[in-house]
C-alpha cells in the first residue's frame, strides 16, 4: 500500500475583524484587516506557525495591499 503525504511552509492568513473598509484604488468595500505568517503544513493543514506575524489590509477585488490603516474620509 502506498501513501503520499505533503508537507511544507505556506502563508496562513487570518481575518482579524469583521469591519470592512473602502479600497482607495477601486472604491469597493472589500478591504479586510488580516494577519499573515508562514506556517508548517502537513497534508494542507496548518500545524505550527513559523516566523514573524505581519499585519496588513488587503482588497479582495483589485488585490491592493497596505501594511498601514486605510484612510477613511470624515
Amino acid at each position: 500500500m502506498f501513501f503520499c503525504f505533503t508537507f511544507g511552509l505556506e502563508p496562513w492568513k487570518r481575518r482579524q475583524k469583521d469591519k470592512v473598509y473602502n479600497c482607495p484604488r477601486c472604491s469597493a468595500q472589500t478591504v479586510y484587516y488580516e494577519k499573515i505568517n508562514d506556517c508548517f503544513t502537513f497534508c494542507f493543514i496548518p500545524i505550527i506557525p513559523c516566523g514573524s506575524t505581519k499585519s496588513l489590509y488587503e482588497c479582495y477585488t483589485c488585490g491592493w495591499v497596505n501594511v498601514q490603516a486605510p484612510h477613511q474620509p470624515s
